[in-house]
């Protein structure tokens, strides 16, 4: 047992007005497991490294958990409310506060090494059952408080993937494996009562009814089975309903129904006074994503979750069509725009996905979409362009939030993305870096490309409000390099200034054009942030903002020129002042893992993006 690392929760910034949490990890083919608040309408899910804490009267409503070290893979809220239990991939079980903001660590327990699939509470919150893919052992009941063992439960021979504690005496524990078993444990102490062969094919869930009276387990056999949960001998099984794989099984609060999800991209709500199908929820298009991998009933919310990392709240009386689905991102989150003109956000993560973030809601983008990690987005007059790792630049519409074009980069992969309309022709450009040379389109087509040089690779790009100026950071010779846009009407490229040569310590990571074109700010990885003209290019500010410990990974202006923000892998944001170099402000551990991009929405509102696929609102103060 060990209860020293990360023993308390940072307090919330007070300047952290907002979050878009991330959505639940999932894997095709296996369960996904959401915790239920005993109390109220909240979840508990893990993505990432990451425990969410989210309400489902209110989803812009959350709480982002960062204590473990590892990605996490399982939380369950105790009975009385007052706990989580949390899991990751290293066999660490953390039990901490949610009443508290601190969230203040109970105690840390390393239940075996390997990977927690599932674990439950006792009906009185003092024990706790946890098992999985362990190297020896797959599973452990200890104390709630020390962590102490008070039972064995063995047997299995495949990895364990779901577990639940009975909620009255006598009290039970029941496993599910993928050796297809049913394993029926009795105690405190707990020891093996008897095995139940119920499926075929792996177990993936089993839940005791809220009345204690009944239990069931489902199975990638399209298999139910019902049991007695004193004696935890089985009473009947479900007809076959599902065509493929049952991942995930959830009671009523009044225990007389049940849903289930599959891998058949429905959700099924049954009674199980007559074992029978009572409505059949669809989803989308039946494509991939659509696979139901996870179910919650929570008072009078029906909830599943798409492989796609949807939840979906279920309406009864229109099967198909959810209530409401709340989409967002699951990964990494690698870029992000703002619609001045709106105010909309989109945001691009590690999986291709695109999202439209409008006051309270995300909604991802439709069409063909990216294939691969998205590297860059930027947005101007409602058009996005997006670039990503598919080697292809995606135009889509803000306000249909959907691509309507693509132009591929004849093999060059893309690093940034940056549009303007051109001032002297109203033609809308957008400049590409990509690891092959420069590319521009004009109006959504390759209008000019460079060649690959042989002595500097792109690896970021800005463009004046005007269009009439591009800048490109280079990697191995630490330079940006300054090129005028050139037009006879016809015909377009990039004619590069040989007057102005801007030099960093640190290859060039990110740069970003003054809302009036006159200033350019520069990041590099030698952890520098520069100010420069882009008239003559002169130095503005340099060798002063130096705080940051790693990297720059982005840097944007205010809207009204005066001050810059740059976020980098150290997990910080720095918002500084360019008339006042020495005055700064600091958000400190803003993005597990580190920050990816940040944008201004207005003067004193910031927007971020990190590693931890998590979107964050922020009030500036005075700097």
């Amino acid at each position: 047992m060990s209860g020293s690392s990360n023993p308390v929760e940072r307090l919330p910034d007070p300047n952290l007005k907002a979050t878009f949490c991330p959505h639940p990890t999932t894997s095709r083919g296996s369960p996904s497991v959401i915790g239920v608040h005993p109390k109220e309408p909240k979840i508990v899910y893990c993505t990432g490294k990451l425990v969410v804490v989210r309400d489902l009267a209110n989803p812009a409503d959350c709480l982002l958990y960062k204590g473990h070290n590892d990605a996490t893979t399982v939380a369950k809220f105790s009975p009385n409310g007052y706990w989580v239990a949390s899991a990751d991939i290293a066999g660490k079980v953390r039990v901490w506060s949610y009443d508290n903001p601190e969230h203040t660590l109970k105690v840390e327990v390393p239940v075996f090494a390997g990977e927690v699939k599932d674990l439950s509470w006792d009906p009185e919150s003092k024990r706790i059952v946890a098992v999985g893919d362990g190297r020896t052992v797959s599973s452990r009941v200890f104390m709630w408080d020390t962590g102490n063992s008070i039972g064995e439960i063995v047997g299995h021979m495949k990895r364990i993937m779901s577990v639940d504690y009975k909620p009255t005496r006598p009290f039970r524990i029941l496993t599910a494996s993928e050796d297809s078993t049913i394993r029926a444990f009795e105690g405190p102490p707990f020891k093996f009562k008897h095995s139940i062969p119920a499926h075929s094919n792996f177990a993936n869930c089993v839940r005791y009814s809220p009345d204690g009276i009944h239990a069931v387990s489902v199975g990638s056999d399209k298999g139910m089975v019902l049991y007695d949960a004193k004696s935890s001998e089985k009473l009947a099984s479900f007809p076959v309903e599902h065509a493929v794989s049952i991942y995930s099984v959830a009671w009523s609060p009044d225990s007389k129904q049940l849903l289930t999800a599959s891998g058949d991209k429905t959700v099924k709500l049954w009674d199980v006074g007559t074992m029978s199908v009572v409505t059949t929820f669809t989803f989308g298009s039946g494509a991939i994503e659509d696979m139901q991998v996870a179910v919650v009933w929570v008072g009078d919310f029906l909830v599943s979750l798409s492989l796609s990392g949807d939840l979906n709240y279920l309406d009864v009386t229109r099967p198909d069509t959810p209530l409401r689905v709340v989409q967002g991102h699951q990964v990494s989150l690698q870029a992000l725009a703002v619609d001045a003109d709106t105010g909309v956000l989109v945001t691009g993560s590690y999986d291709g996905a695109v999202v439209a973030w409008h006051a309270t809601s995300g909604r991802r983008f439709t069409g063909a979409a990216h294939t691969a990690k998205v590297t860059s987005i930027d947005v101007h007059r409602g058009i996005v362009a997006s670039g990503g790792w598919d080697d292809v630049v995606r135009f889509g519409s803000v306000v249909d939030t959907a691509y309507s074009g693509s132009v591929g980069l004849n093999g060059a992969q893309p690093s940034d993305v940056a549009l303007a309309t051109h001032a002297a022709s109203g033609a809308v450009l957008c400049a590409v870096a990509t690891n092959k040379g420069v590319k521009l389109l004009v109006n959504g087509a390759l209008a000019f490309e460079s060649s690959a040089t042989a002595t500097w690779t792109p690896t970021s790009v800005a463009m004046t409000p005007s269009g009439e100026q591009v800048a490109l950071g280079g990697d191995e010779d630490r330079r940006v390099h300054v090129f005028h846009v050139v037009s006879n009407g016809e015909t377009w490229s990039l004619v590069e200034r040989d007057d102005m040569a801007l030099t960093h310590n640190g290859s060039i990571t990110t740069l970003a054009y003054s809302p009036d074109g006159t200033l350019l700010a520069v990041g590099d990885a030698g952890r520098e942030v520069r100010v420069w003209d882009a008239k003559d290019g002169s130095l503005r500010v340099g060798g002063q903002w130096v705080h940051h410990t790693t990297r720059i990974s982005t840097v944007a202006w205010n809207p009204s020129g005066t001050h810059v923000a740059s976020g980098a892998s150290d997990e910080h944001i720095f918002v500084w002042n360019v008339d006042q170099p020495a005055n700064r402000h600091k958000f400190e551990n803003a993005h597990r893992d580190g920050v990816m991009s940040v944008k201004f929405v207005a003067d004193d509102q910031l927007v971020s993006v990190g590693n931890d696929a998590a979107i964050h609102t922020w009030q500036v103060p005075s700097v």
